[in-house]
Formats: structure tokens, C-alpha cells, sequence
């Protein structure tokens, strides 16, 4: 799509249709539905419907989530990948999507129901170092919530470790997806066992330099070999595989 039938569908999807599902209409997500205006920004969402939602990590994700696998959604925001995942698994998959937002659980919830995604199980939990109650900060927008140490967020959400959920689900994902703003390595810390004994497939995204420099030593010295989703330097969006 290029630069101008961007622009005028941002203007038809942000300002002209209502705001209601619709179906994708291309890419693997062909046929879904999508909330337009569930996720952020003055498109609302349009890149969906035409398959330019982050197509290099939609394209490697594609590439390793395998029929009967499963998935963990950490991060899941409104359900995007979860959707993906779901049809990438198939009926004999698993997807876990966490999300602690509540205004991005509801449209997580919805697209599951809309598109008959029975195996996505919705988990309203961060995930983080430890279990408890932390503060969470809304963010700007609905894509940029994130855990506040200092603990001067908006509204209280529920902790869990990895490790633990896991073990309560009865679960350990093959692939995973983390994009938690700034809570990487807190995330790490709480699932040390998933990590060494799974050893999933992780889509990463790092959200400072310092962060990104701390995620890929700590992946590295558990024998996962990351790769750059982006030819840039410096690039967020990372896929790390375990090389045993």
C-alpha cells in the first residue's frame, strides 16, 4: 500500500465508518473480524484489514508457530496475534494472552468471540518477577500501558510470574510473544524454568536501548541466538531461538 492510499484509508477507517467489526481482507487473517478502532492510533486499526500490521514480525511468526503448538500472548493488547496464533495452532493448539488492561481486555475478549477462537484462553494478568499487585500506568494510548515502579500508575493490576502461570495452566509454550513496555527483564526473571526447560521461540520487543542491551545478554547466556526482525541498528523487534 502505498503512501497515499495509507493516508485516505486512515481518513476512511479514523473518521468515516463506524465503529464496529469488519473483516479482514487480506493475508492470513483473511475473513477474521476486527474491531475498527480497537487499537490505537488515527487509522484505527486499518493496517489490519490489509495486512500491514508489523509484517516482518506477522511473516516469522507465521513461519514458527506450528498446528498444535502453543502460544503465549504476553503483552496481547487486543488480540491481534492471538487471533493469528489461533488459526496457526489450529483446534488441537494452545494460545494463553495476557493482558492486564481492562479496556484492551474487552476487545481481546471480543475478538475472540467474534471469531470462534476457542482455543485462546484470555488471562486479565502482567506478567512480572514476582506475584502480587503492582501499579500500572495507562500510558498515552492503549498500546503503551506499562507497569510503574514507582508506583504512581492509574489503576492496581494483578502480577504473576511466567513460571507460575505456566504450571497452573498446565502449559509451556513453544513460541511466544513479549512486548510489555518496558517490563522485559522482569518478565525474565519470572520464568526461569520456562525458559530452560521449554526453550520457546520469542518474538522480543525492547523498548530502550539499555533494556534491549540487558534482554539480549540475558538470552545469550541461555544459549539463545537472537536475530534482528529489522535490517536497522537500531532495531527493537527481535526473534530469539534456543540453539540446542
Amino acid at each position: 500500500m502505498d503512501s497515499v492510499s495509507r493516508r485516505f484509508a486512515r481518513i476512511i477507517f479514523g473518521k468515516v465508518l463506524p465503529r464496529t467489526s469488519y473483516p479482514v481482507l487480506t493475508g492470513p487473517l483473511k475473513g477474521a473480524k476486527f474491531i475498527l478502532g480497537a487499537l490505537s492510533g488515527e487509522g484505527g486499526g486499518a493496517s489490519v484489514y490489509f495486512n500491514q500490521m508489523e509484517a516482518e514480525q506477522t511473516s516469522a511468526m507465521m513461519e514458527a508457530i506450528r498446528p498444535g503448538g502453543t502460544f503465549f500472548d504476553i503483552g496481547a493488547n487486543v488480540g491481534f496475534y492471538s487471533i493469528l496464533a489461533s488459526r496457526l495452532v489450529g483446534s488441537k493448539g494452545k494460545i494463553a494472552a495476557f493482558e492486564p488492561l481492562v479496556r484492551n481486555l474487552s476487545y481481546l475478549q471480543r475478538h475472540v468471540e467474534l471469531n470462534h477462537a476457542d482455543n485462546v484462553r484470555v488471562l486479565p494478568f502482567a506478567l512480572s518477577s514476582e506475584n502480587t499487585i503492582l501499579s500500572f500506568s495507562t500510558g498515552p494510548n492503549s498500546a503503551m500501558g506499562h507497569l510503574d515502579k514507582d508506583g504512581r500508575g492509574e489503576v492496581l493490576v494483578p502480577t504473576v510470574t511466567l513460571d507460575e502461570i505456566a504450571e497452573r495452566l498446565g502449559m509451556m509454550p513453544d513460541v511466544m510473544k513479549m512486548d510489555v513496555e518496558g517490563a522485559e527483564m522482569d518478565v525474565f526473571r519470572g520464568a526461569t524454568r520456562v525458559l530452560s526447560e521449554a526453550r520457546p521461540v520469542i518474538f522480543l520487543s525492547t523498548h530502550s536501548p539499555e533494556l534491549r542491551t540487558e534482554c539480549l545478554a540475558f538470552l545469550g547466556g541461555l544459549g539463545y541466538t537472537v536475530t534482528s526482525l529489522i535490517e536497522d541498528e537500531d532495531s527493537h523487534e527481535f526473534v530469539a531461538r534456543h540453539t540446542a
